[in-house]
């Protein structure tokens, strides 16, 4: 992991990175379903909560931009805000360049600019962060503000986001508007494992690093995930420590990642996943049994299948004999493709030890007590049969020599209907 003063780590994973770039994950969708649900309501007021580096900004953020581009909408950090200032920045953000002074005012104006919308049924929409840092003239301001109504409807629709103590904040004596109007609360959830690793890597990639497996592996994401506990920004401040500090990644992550390159490079001329030329009226599928009771079932959804130990693998096998990331399944239209990812005892299939192999239907893949029975597996052509056969090293090497002939093949092919035509 040759990351050390690159300066990418801050790009990706530092303070300015967040309007940048953007994981989407499970909780995070969910929590803009339930804001959007709760503004649609006749109440209009949802409540965001979580710790500290939940992603809290980034959900009210992105929530932000989803709004319809004819909306009214004031974005304001609480954070240390006083009435006056909070009214000042909402009406500036409605379109209005005031120089009014006091709170009088500025609140006046505030509700008669909300009256208006909302009889054009258009109520304004205040999405306020960090509503739990507010002073208390704000916090009281902003009550007011929740309980305008104009013709029988609520004047103003809010969005209010703050830390796992908002909903004792808001059930307190001082905020009865916004309790009685509020269609409850979304705490939001930290990552799963799988999740974590996907958030670190797609991060780099946004910022352009091509090798992100590199320099966040699955045994480094491992590492940040339980540190961080799973919430995007403890991840990120971790991500920044980790790739500061590292100067190699571990050989075994080395292994692994050189492994499934070559992996990648030996079928990168195989038509993908869902190809018209894909011979087989279903995906493959993986029956996991041991001592001949089915533990689990996988039907491949795409064309790369992890199998392994780690919580991080497609295919978890849970056996002491399994490596955390063990093996990898490549699924073309042609051919399914095994390679052993240089773990420790090796990957065996019908009771063969093999580096890399193809696989067809009813194939039995061991790993320790486990067994990995095939099913569906792509038709394989004749020369696919006889290269199945061969030992690993020249298998893999006519593998590469097959796809560079079909490739020149239908090149020449190109060519000379370019020429007729």
């Amino acid at each position: 992991m040759q990351a050390k003063g690159t300066g990418f780590s801050e790009q990706a994973f530092g303070k300015e990175a967040a309007g940048l770039v953007t994981v989407s994950y499970k909780s995070h969708q969910d929590a803009l379903h339930f804001l959007e649900a709760a503004l649609g309501t006749s109440e209009g007021i949802g409540l965001l909560q979580g710790p500290e580096g939940s992603g809290k900004t980034t959900i009210a953020r992105r929530l932000e931009e989803m709004l319809p581009g004819d909306c009214a909408v004031a974005f304001i950090d609480g954070t240390r805000i006083k009435a006056n200032e909070m009214m000042t920045e909402m009406l500036l953000q409605f379109g209005y360049d005031t120089d009014l002074e006091t709170d009088y005012e500025l609140e006046k104006m505030v509700k008669m600019f909300a009256t208006q919308q909302t009889v054009s049924n258009q109520p304004p929409i205040l999405i306020v962060d960090n509503v739990d840092r507010m002073y208390p003239s704000a916090l009281r301001t902003l009550n007011t503000f929740a309980e305008l109504q104009m013709q029988d409807r609520y004047a103003m629709r809010m969005i209010l986001s703050g830390r796992d103590t908002l909903d004792k904040l808001i059930a307190s004596e001082g905020m009865p508007g916004i309790k009685k109007r509020a269609a409850g609360s979304f705490p939001i959830r930290p990552l799963t494992i799988k999740e974590a690793l996907i958030y670190l890597q797609a991060r780099l990639k946004a910022c352009g690093v091509n090798e992100a497996e590199t320099i966040i592996p699955v045994d480094v994401g491992d590492r940040i995930y339980r540190q961080a506990g799973g919430w995007p920004g403890s991840m990120n401040r971790a991500a920044i420590d980790t790739i500061g500090s590292a100067t190699s990644v571990s050989p075994k992550a080395t292994d692994t990642i050189a492994q499934e390159k070559t992996t990648t490079e030996i079928v990168s001329d195989l038509p993908v996943l869902g190809a018209k030329e894909a011979t087989s009226p279903l995906p493959p599928s993986l029956v996991v049994t041991k001592d001949g009771k089915v533990v689990s079932e996988y039907t491949f959804k795409e064309n790369k299948v992890l199998i392994g130990r780690s919580d991080f693998a497609d295919v978890v096998v849970e056996d002491h004999f399994a490596s955390k990331i063990h093996a990898l399944l490549l699924f073309y239209s042609d051919a399914l493709v095994l390679l052993d990812l240089n773990s420790s005892n090796g990957t065996t299939v019908n009771s063969v030890v093999v580096r890399n192999t193809i696989l067809k239907s009813d194939d039995i893949i061991s790993l320790g007590d486990h067994r990995l029975k095939v099913r569906n597996a792509p038709a394989i052509s004749d020369e696919m049969a006889r290269l199945r056969e061969s030992p690993d090293t020249i298998k893999m090497k006519n593998l590469i020599d097959m796809r560079r002939q079909r490739k020149e093949r239908l090149a020449l092919v190109t060519a000379k209907g370019k020429q007729q035509g």
